[in-house]
């Protein structure tokens, strides 16, 4: 068999325009090396050149699933961010199985299913979860039936979360009490290879009472689909780690398509680096349990938000339709998503552009190895620092944890050794390793007495370990800081939030904690 010859890096322009126009994604520059493997794996022995040239003429279903199978491959895991889940069971449910009971009280009617997407969902752990997080609500003893709806570009991820057979490192956030009601273990050779060691041949799927809830289907959330994103279809969609890394179009088209299909009075959930503030009329910015999330005002409201300046100014464009001509930049549409909770970009114009489904990519290629910037000093450790922040964004954690490794010297001042710590409890929080990112969270704030965002994030770590004295601390401490917390920090670190969302954060904490 003849090895498929490799790609020409000058061949990758053209990758991408295809890329773009046909799956919607967008690729950063220090991907090429990982993009011309991936072409050259993908195009086989019909070789680089004339694989694309047949698929910027006529490409084909299989070559395009071949392209999203390759460059979308998600890594997630069951539990992953569980304040967002404690937000829609203890905050959200109860408040939307009341309204829904209540409308059917009088109509006569049954009670309309509860309708959730997972959008993106990659090899189906938060589908699960989510699955398992409404069957704990006690929604159907209550007369309210639900479903779970997953979708993702990519077929091969489906597949896999079809036929739902995980290994430890999926379950890695699963408390031992959930994983052994909700879950049965299956044997070794069951699990699937892309979820990686099933040590001791211990593997895990959920009961079949949760598979049978859950349907998948393929879908490009950034493409027009009238037939699928009918207006208020879903109650709740879960959306994280999957705008940031679509090319503008796509990405003004799959806003539209989740506010258009969200019902009113629905809810959704982005990824802790994503934010919609300020790109759309439909949604308002709430939170609870620690965690920032979107609801669609009911039909007819009229709003207003306000600028940083503290003027009024009107919001234009109906919900779920196309902008009219000049409107996007009114919406602003026609730029990126700004970073958001807790992983900021420097600036959205600095997001690196790697598609997954979901946020962090499991065989993805290394970064390319970081050096110190040409400047010398303190610009250059921070521009490592700025480097190492979009690293972590972008899911690269490892990647984003060499570079802040670089930047651990006793010889640094001692504020940026308190962000290098702050940065490097976000990545360990990202991968589920609490007890971790505690410690780095604990010497950040030790580093710099006042930086508030370690106290922030200490305060709600403790609040969802049932620790009230220790939360209630950490939070007057953070809300007392803040007042004085920089302003170019807030902007690497407030995740996008102005210092008000965030006081409030704090103290709508802090009562939740006294409660």
């Amino acid at each position: 068999m003849s090895r498929a010859a490799p790609a020409d890096p000058a061949l990758l322009p053209r990758l991408r325009a295809v890329l773009a126009s046909r799956l919607g994604l967008q690729f950063d520059d220090r991907q090429d090396d990982w993009l011309t493997a991936a072409l050259t794996r993908v195009a086989g022995t019909t070789g680089p050149e004339r694989f694309l040239a047949q698929m910027e003429v006529a490409p084909t279903r299989e070559r395009l699933d071949a392209l999203a199978a390759e460059l979308t491959v998600g890594e997630t895991f069951f539990f992953r961010h569980p304040e967002q889940l404690d937000a829609l069971r203890f905050d959200l449910l109860p408040r939307m199985t009341r309204r829904a009971l209540s409308d059917a009280a009088l109509t006569g009617a049954a009670p309309q299913r509860l309708r959730v997407l997972s959008a993106g969902c990659a090899s189906g752990e938060e589908a699960y979860t989510l699955a398992i997080t409404l069957q704990r609500a006690g929604l159907q003893v209550q007369g309210l039936d639900w479903e779970v709806l997953a979708i993702d570009l990519n077929p091969a991820a489906l597949a896999r979360g079809l036929a739902a057979r995980y290994g430890e490192w999926s379950l890695r956030a699963t408390p031992a009490e959930l994983r052994d009601l909700w879950f049965r273990r299956v044997d070794k050779a069951d699990v699937n290879e892309a979820d990686g060691d099933s040590r001791g041949g211990r593997g895990w799927t959920p009961i079949p009472g949760i598979r049978e809830r859950v349907r998948f289907e393929q879908r490009h959330l950034g493409l027009p689909d009238a037939g699928f994103w009918t207006p208020a279809r879903f109650d709740v969609i879960f959306c994280r780690n999957v705008l940031m890394y679509l090319e503008p179009a796509a990405l003004r088209q799959a806003i539209r398509n989740l506010t258009g299909a969200l019902a009113p009075g629905g809810v959704l959930f982005v990824g802790h680096a994503e934010t919609l503030r300020g790109h759309t009329d439909a949604l308002s910015l709430r939170q609870a349990q620690g965690c920032f999330f979107y609801e669609r005002e009911a039909a007819g409201v009229a709003r207003r938000t306000e600028r940083p300046d503290g003027q009024q100014r009107p919001i234009v464009g109906a919900p779920g339709a196309s902008p009219e001509a000049g409107e996007e930049t009114a919406l602003g549409l026609d730029r990126c998503l700004p970073p958001s909770w807790p992983f900021p970009w420097t600036s959205a114009s600095a997001a690196p552009g790697v598609a997954r489904s979901a946020s962090e990519t499991r065989g993805a290629p290394a970064a390319p190895d970081l050096q110190r910037a040409d400047a010398s000093g303190r610009d250059g450790d921070q521009a490592l620092l700025d480097e190492a922040l979009r690293l972590v964004e972008a899911g690269l954690i490892d990647d984003g944890l060499r570079a802040c490794a670089r930047l651990s010297s006793p010889e640094l001042p001692s504020a940026l050794q308190a962000e290098v710590l702050y940065l490097q409890a976000l990545a360990m929080e990202e991968r589920g390793q609490l007890p971790s990112a505690e410690w780095h969270h604990q010497r950040a704030a030790a580093k710099d007495a006042g930086f508030a965002m370690p106290h922030l994030r200490l305060g709600l770590m403790a609040r969802r370990r049932g620790e009230i004295v220790a939360a209630h601390r950490e939070l007057r401490r953070a809300l007392a800081l803040l007042d004085d917390e920089s302003a170019a920090r807030l902007r690497r670190f407030g995740g996008g939030f102005e210092r008000d969302d965030l006081r409030r954060l704090c103290r709508d904490e802090i009562g939740e904690a006294h409660a």
